[in-house]
């Protein structure tokens, strides 16, 4: 038995397995959730092309960029686009079967794989390029595990940044040229441009590394053209044959991309990069304001962003460069050239620090040219091998330590509680207190306190087994009698087995899924709210509330006592229904079951498709002239994705109808879980009362109001405390 057993697992691929182990695991750690605005941006096009087969957009909350025909359209490339689009289209079919009222929900979800897989995808060419570049097979395995567990590229795994698709394409470039380099085959050239190019079309600014690898294929021709005896004619053919075959694809990418960009904006330079503004002109603009002194220091040195204290094991390219500048100066410059430009381009830049993300955001890509090097530091003698083995070793479990805070803390969150971007140091704060980012482990205030979701078991059991064998691969005498029909067998088996969990566990009790990550945040403010830090427990009881708590009621009550609301006028539900303003097939009505107040909210509901009127009036209320009041409450949308949104209004006249005025209180589209809000203003001198308004306004979709109040501002009846960043 264990022989068979020996058998089975020599004759499956470590690349297959590799993939298995790495997507398996970022499975568990990703996030489901897309909280920024150029994520929501690119989502939006996809399916929108899904959809409509359009490149417009609804305009969100975050976008609203104008472009032919007055019509909302992206303003970044479209390369994670495209690979979205089979992702969402899955989102739809499987919607189709578990239907939920906004599809976006499963959207979010399905598509949040492509990340996942990316970075997967990207251990797997790691591992490839690591045995072309001639290392052992227990190396190759073991310098994987340092790249895919113990560098930047897990937490970018779990959202939905470009970085691991440019992660993955730049590796497959220097894979495919490399491969090229060993054979001089031209299929290997033309492959290495597609990848190239796809990169560029990713992420334009990308393309600068484009000359470098170009320059390597010029050289490679022409050393082996002049091996070869041929005259300086034959040479220049050859370079140039090569370069058409290398530059072809990128050429038809960036075709497509101007096609892109004049459907949008009616140029063909337009919505690259987050501007519609020529990009030569933004970039001129933007190169002023850089501080490339600063942005250096801050790149190597900043315990906020700096690139090796979020990438541990890169420190010893140091070592490894020189080793390679005496083995293959060729190579060593490439690695030098790639890693040299990505400094410079990012310490050029104004925002340098990548922003809100976790570590150097712009640098993410760069990564696997940092740790491939380190294979070479096997060829030193016996004692040096044990020492760089060890430090390697020592770097990996900082860097692995490191990896699992980013990869369950959330990026978005700690920007909205806090005001500034995460940290390390803010991240393992976060978690001591129970901020956990997971959609699989959540906290409970009762029982154990830690759930499992069943899926997060049978990723965790797939994870311990495929471990277990890269591990015994390491441990054990290398083999070449892989069998290409059983390493697929395995993914299939091991695939399906996921997937089947994941519609099961996951995608059917999506909404449980959600009220369980609603509980973590109930627990996490609790925990801030023992430790006296009475900010970030108000903003996390109102994102637990937001997202559907289980502990709503007592959630809601620590809010209310951390953030008082003036003495005022209630207006319940029903006060709302007093006079009706509904169009088309809209309902209006008092809802028993979706209630913050416990007496039930106003909701307006119509159906998608057909932009509508559905608002509530209640009766007026007298106020005085050149007054202070807030007008505060609850408001939770589902599916609005019309014209308009789920709105409260109020309108202040002098008690005949004249000297009419109107003001927005809030206003809320797409989906969202309750979420409290208030507003103050002065009334106009003329004005005797106040009409409240409460609904749907020229779009489709369902809103829910509850716990509406009007209060006079004085002195000593103060205004509502708002929800602000901690920092």
């Amino acid at each position: 038995m264990k022989e068979k057993l020996r058998a089975i697992l020599e004759k499956t691929s470590p690349s297959i397995v590799l993939f298995l182990f790495f997507f398996s695991l970022y499975a568990l750690t990703m996030s489901g959730r897309i909280q920024y605005g150029d994520e929501v941006e690119k989502y939006r096009v996809a399916q929108s092309i899904v959809e409509r087969g359009e490149f417009s957009f609804r305009p969100t909350a975050m976008r609203d960029v104008t472009g032919s025909g007055g019509q909302t359209y992206s303003i970044y490339e479209l390369g994670q686009t495209v690979a979205e689009i089979p992702l969402y289209a899955l989102s739809k079919w499987i919607n189709a079967i578990f239907p939920l009222p906004d599809v976006n929900a499963r959207g979010f979800l399905l598509v949040g794989f492509l990340n996942p897989l990316a970075i997967a995808l990207a251990c797997v060419v790691f591992f490839k390029s690591c045995e072309s570049l001639g290392y052992r097979r227990r190396t190759s395995i073991a310098l994987t595990l340092v790249f895919g567990l113990g560098t930047i590229v897990w937490p970018y795994a779990k959202g939905f940044a470009r970085e691991p698709l440019l992660t993955l394409f730049l590796l497959l470039s220097f894979y495919f040229v490399h491969r090229f380099q060993k054979t001089l085959g031209s299929r290997w050239l033309l492959v290495a441009g597609l990848a190239l190019g796809y990169l560029a079309f990713t992420k334009l600014i990308q393309g600068v590394s484009i000359p470098i690898f170009l320059v390597y294929v010029w050289v490679l021709i022409f050393l082996d053209r002049r091996q070869a005896g041929v005259d300086r004619r034959g040479a220049a053919w050859a370079l140039v044959k090569g370069s058409v075959i290398f530059l072809l694809p990128f050429i038809v990418f960036m075709a497509l991309q101007s096609l892109y960009a004049l459907a949008r904006f009616g140029t063909i330079y337009s919505g690259i990069g987050g501007t519609k503004l020529n990009p030569v002109d933004w970039i001129l603009f933007l190169l002023p304001q850089s501080q490339p002194g600063t942005a250096l220091i801050g790149v190597l040195f900043s315990p906020d962003k700096s690139f090796f204290l979020y990438s541990p094991p890169a420190l010893l390219l140091l070592v490894a460069w020189f080793k390679w500048l005496h083995a293959d100066k060729k190579l060593a410059f490439l690695f030098l050239a790639l890693i040299g430009v990505a400094f410079l381009s990012v310490i050029t830049r104004p925002d340098w620090d990548g922003g809100t993300w976790w570590g150097e955001r712009y640098l993410v890509q760069i990564t696997p040219i940092f740790i491939l090097p380190l294979g070479i530091l096997e060829s030193s003698s016996e004692t040096w091998r044990r020492r760089w083995t060890a430090a390697l070793g020592i770097l990996f479990v900082l860097g692995f330590g490191v990896q699992v805070v980013g990869a369950f803390s959330s990026p978005r969150d700690h920007l909205d509680i806090e005001g500034y971007w995460i940290t390390l140091a803010g991240a393992i704060d976060f978690l001591r207190h129970g901020a956990l980012d997971s959609l699989v482990l959540y906290l409970s205030p009762q029982g154990f306190p830690i759930q499992i979701n069943p899926y997060g078991i049978v990723l965790m059991l797939m994870i311990a087994l495929l471990g277990a064998w890269v591990i015994w691969r390491i441990r054990h005498t290398d083999f070449e009698n892989a069998s290409p029909r059983a390493g697929w067998a395995l993914a299939a088996f091991v695939l399906l087995g996921e997937f089947g969990a994941f519609i099961l566990w996951l995608v059917v009790p999506y909404p449980q899924v959600l009220a369980a990550q609603g509980n973590t945040d109930f627990v996490a403010a609790n925990s801030f709210l023992a430790d006296g830090r009475q900010c970030e427990a108000t903003a996390l009881y109102a994102l637990a509330i937001q997202r559907g708590t289980t502990y709503q009621h007592d959630a809601v009550a620590q809010l209310a006592a951390l953030l008082p609301r003036p003495r005022g006028t209630h207006i319940a539900a029903g006060d709302l229904l007093a006079n009706k303003e509904i169009s088309g097939t809209a309902t209006i009505e008092v809802d028993p079951r979706v209630t913050i107040t416990g007496d039930g909210s106003l909701r307006a509901s119509a159906p998608a498709g057909t932009d509508v009127i559905a608002r509530g009036h209640a009766n007026p209320i007298p106020v005085l002239p050149d007054t202070t009041y807030e007008v505060s409450g609850w408001i939770q949308t589902e599916n609005i994705y019309g014209e308009g949104n789920g709105s409260v209004a109020v309108y202040e006249d002098d008690g005949a109808y004249r000297n009419i005025h109107g003001t927005d209180i809030v206003n809320v589209g797409e989906t969202n879980g309750w979420t409290r809000f208030q507003k103050t203003l002065t009334t106009l001198s003329t004005t005797h009362r106040l009409f409240v308004a409460a609904g749907l306004w020229n779009t489709y979709g369902t809103v829910w109001i509850d716990g509406l109040q009007v209060a006079q501002i004085t002195q000593q009846n103060p205004a509502s405390p708002a929800i602000q960043p901690c920092q």
